[in-house]
């Protein structure tokens, strides 16, 4: 009996740890080359973005190009705006939904630090996805006001 309850409460911690097949897809659909092809907010123009990610303007991270290694979570993005550090940057990233969404999380991953040593990141929803484009959406606090940022990426 208790060997059949140990056994029990396994499977139910493997099946509730378990990723599901729309996020296994949608990690999959991810793996490649993008471009950061616009960023928007649902306020229009109204709002003037001065910094994303703790790191740099809007107009850095417009154009940037992006990797994604779907079957380790890694990653890389570059900047390739001439005004901007000309670099390019390490990052961790998956997928996890809440049943009803599902949202992509990733974290910078600065040289010489493991990724298990960063704790902070970010997490966007995903509002579309296709083979040749997705659209993530981050909320964001602006005059006492919460805004939503959207990110749209093309394959490249």
């Amino acid at each position: 009996m208790k060997q059949t309850f140990l056994l029990l409460a396994l499977v139910v911690l493997l099946a509730a740890c378990s990723t599901t097949k729309q996020v296994r897809s949608s990690q999959k659909g991810l793996k490649g080359n993008w471009t950061l092809a616009s960023i928007t907010t649902d306020q229009g123009n109204k709002v003037e973005i001065k910094e994303l990610f703790n790191q740099a303007s809007p107009d850095c991270f417009a154009g940037s190009e992006w990797s994604f290694v779907s079957n380790n979570n890694s990653g890389t993005y570059s900047f390739m705006d001439v005004a901007c550090v000309n670099s390019t940057h390490s990052i961790k990233w998956f997928m996890e939904e809440d049943g009803q969404n599902i949202y992509f999380l990733w974290k910078f991953i600065p040289d010489g630090v493991k990724p298990k040593d960063v704790t902070a990141g970010y997490k966007l929803k995903l509002i579309a996805e296709s083979e040749t484009e997705f659209v993530l959406a981050q909320d964001a606090a602006f005059e006492g006001d919460i805004i939503s940022i959207y990110y749209q990426f093309v394959k490249n």
